[in-house]
């Protein structure tokens, strides 16, 4: 059984992003292994809490490969191959890999799950049986540089009155 319906694998860029003027920002994690690419949107709030998830497991795994990343070209080859809005987030460790693995689920997919359950418990059990859209595997190097540009990106868009218009966003 698959892991996920895309499963990248080990990957060799993943960026993070926001589209549009402060106050009506959209935000995004893209994706590249190859010439493959994907396009993750999810909320200011989700993105914050994946890059403080991601803090915490690189302290709760001191090891994992911090080798050197791949060539990162800032290119993400479209049309994406995967495209979604992102419902849940899940991480994990790869211990023989030494690689850390990011599943992202399709909101769209949960919603409707939750749409034909009739309780809590079941919503709850067909919500747990669908499969991340994606699943992708990142180095240590990779992920504490995503951790560096997630909190910019949120950070870049809040105002501050007293000195330049912009509050500096403090990962937890």
């Amino acid at each position: 059984m698959a892991d996920a319906l895309h499963d990248f694998g080990a990957i060799d860029e993943l960026k993070p992003e926001a589209i549009g003027m402060p106050g009506n920002r959209r935000f995004r994690v893209l994706f590249r292994e190859g010439k493959r690419s994907a396009c993750c949107w999810m909320e200011k709030e989700q993105l914050g809490a994946l890059a403080d998830a991601i803090n915490e497991l690189l302290e709760q795994y001191e090891g994992g490969k911090s080798q050197k990343d791949p060539i990162a070209t800032g290119v993400y080859p479209e049309p994406f191959q995967v495209e979604a809005q992102t419902g849940r987030l899940a991480l994990g460790y790869n211990e023989e890999s030494e690689l850390f693995i990011i599943y992202l689920y399709d909101l769209e997919s949960e919603q409707q799950a939750i749409d034909k359950a009739t309780t809590q418990e079941e919503a709850e059990e067909l919500a747990s049986n669908i499969l991340p859209i994606i699943r992708v595997e990142a180095s240590r190097t990779q992920l504490e540089k995503f951790y560096r540009e997630a909190a910019q990106v949120i950070s870049s868009g809040r105002v501050q009155h007293s000195k330049n218009g912009h509050i500096p966003y403090q990962n937890q």
